[in-house]
């Protein structure tokens, strides 16, 4: 085992991979990270249409390009739903997971509003969020075709469920999540929203690299 062990940081939709500097700045000694961008080329599997299982992949395709035989898996939204995809597809890549503001199967009317209000909204919308509007619209569809409900007690790694306490439309998946996952552990940030690495850079750090220790401890 490597005397430096990887933190791969997964963003949520609308953000970029810098979004998680402060993260990589705090983590303990004997972890580096490194932020995966979970749209990459017009080739990944979120820019080509192929749902999580593709973006599953083309985060293993990062791995393999860096190096990196196993990581921890640190995601927000988005980037959580995806770090889960890639434990159960890839299980072998996987040390720990870290989920924060994840789904577990997203509310159908939510995401169909969601998806009607994105139709409607000028591309320069979605370029200042980091994306082309053609590559956001399927995102969202197959966002809104996930569920993880019956796989849930396939994940066989320490994981942390993160969860803003003013995030509360996720306080349900979260309490799945953390029930679902043998052993999880749920850890609420207080005075958080949904971005809660972001509104809370401290805390979401503190928690995750005392989670990281325990996971390295027990050999993970």
């Amino acid at each position: 085992m490597s005397s430096v062990q990887s933190v791969v940081f997964l963003h949520g939709l609308g953000e970029g991979p810098g979004v998680w500097d402060a993260q990589r700045a705090a983590l303990p000694s004997g972890f580096e990270g490194v932020a995966v961008d979970v749209f990459g080329g017009a080739d990944s599997g979120l820019a080509s249409g192929l749902g999580l299982e593709g973006a599953a992949t083309h985060v293993v395709d990062e791995l393999d390009r860096w190096g990196i035989e196993q990581a921890h898996v640190c995601g927000l939204s988005l980037g959580a739903m995806i770090a889960l995809q890639l434990a159960l597809d890839h299980p072998t890549r996987v040390r720990s997971l870290t989920l924060a503001a994840g789904q577990v199967k997203p509310p159908r009317v939510l995401m169909a509003v969601q998806s009607a209000v994105m139709r409607v909204l000028p591309s320069s919308v979605f370029e200042r969020q980091g994306a082309a509007k053609d590559v956001m619209l399927p995102v969202l569809r197959a966002v809104g075709r996930v569920d993880f409900s019956a796989r849930l007690a396939s994940v066989s790694v320490p994981t942390l469920v993160l969860y803003g306490s003013k995030d509360r439309p996720n306080l349900p998946a979260a309490r799945q999540l953390a029930q679902g996952i043998r052993d999880a552990r749920l850890h609420i940030i207080p005075g958080a929203g949904h971005q809660s690495h972001v509104q809370a850079p401290e805390e979401f750090s503190r928690a995750l690299g005392a989670f990281l220790g325990g996971a390295a401890a027990n050999g993970k």
